[in-house]
């Protein structure tokens, strides 16, 4: 009677290892993947405040300049997925292979000059127009998407209105925070220090109504915050002929007027 039980026993585990022996190896097999290709067709540029152009779409991957993007990048989460650029005749349209299941994308598509990815921010040398698109897709299978990218860069735009006297050399402008990184999980921008920048404005005298625009990212995507100004105007000598100091309020696909 013990031998049976015994035998019986054996048998038992030996059907015990066997599934655990395939649950292990099926817990093992690689997730099915899926193709889902996504079609970015346009850019938004919405209604901006402060006299601004009225809402318009525009060309593919172009801003309201016409002027292209240069790269276009896709997050998984905080996964780098992929980086697409103007070269690729196929610039936005990508395709990838995603797992079944929930997940929450980040398109960024920018013409920032010498981008890196280090630590979760996306840096650049020279920031420029930039757009981009929170977008959580459930993947059940093969699919095609569109996504219409909205803007993130505010601006700052400095006019001198009065006619720039003569002797007139150089417009320094500074700002308090400058904010040049982003976040792409949350698009928020990471501050890179104090903006300090002097440009040459001898070749503007006697001319009025002068223009400098500066992209901006802000802190929190969508939120406005201050920061301070100040812009100062020296001629041939060093001399300063002009200053203006303040604070101003700057936001995502905001104009901020000077």
């Amino acid at each position: 009677m013990v031998y049976h039980l015994n035998i019986k026993m054996k048998k038992y585990l030996f059907l015990c290892a066997l599934v655990a022996l395939f649950c292990a190896c099926h817990s093992n097999e690689p997730q099915a993947k899926h193709q889902v290709t996504f079609r970015i067709p346009q850019l938004a540029v919405e209604t901006e405040p402060m006299n601004a152009p009225a809402v318009r779409k525009v060309a593919p991957l172009t801003d309201e300049d016409g002027a292209q993007m240069t790269d276009l990048i896709l997050f998984d989460g905080a996964t780098y997925l992929m980086r697409q650029q103007n070269t690729d005749p196929a610039f936005g349209t990508v395709t990838v292979l995603l797992t079944a299941g929930e997940h929450h994308l980040h398109f960024i598509a920018t013409r920032s000059t010498e981008l890196s990815y280090d630590e979760g921010i996306l840096n650049c040398t020279s920031l420029r127009p930039t757009f981009g698109k929170h977008y959580d897709l459930n993947v059940t299978g093969g699919s095609d998407e569109y996504v219409t990218l909205d803007r993130l860069t505010g601006q700052v735009v400095i006019t001198i209105e009065d006619e720039i006297p003569a002797g007139a050399a150089n417009l320094r402008i500074q700002f308090g925070d400058y904010y040049k990184g982003l976040n792409p999980t949350t698009f928020a921008g990471v501050r890179s220090g104090d903006f300090d920048q002097t440009v040459s404005i001898a070749s503007k005298v006697g001319m009025t109504d002068q223009v400098w625009r500066l992209n901006i990212l802000a802190p929190v995507y969508g939120t406005e915050s201050e920061t301070t100004y100040t812009l100062t105007a020296t001629n041939t000598s060093g001399d300063i002929i002009g200053q203006a100091t303040g604070t101003m309020t700057i936001c995502s696909n905001t104009k901020t007027l000077l």
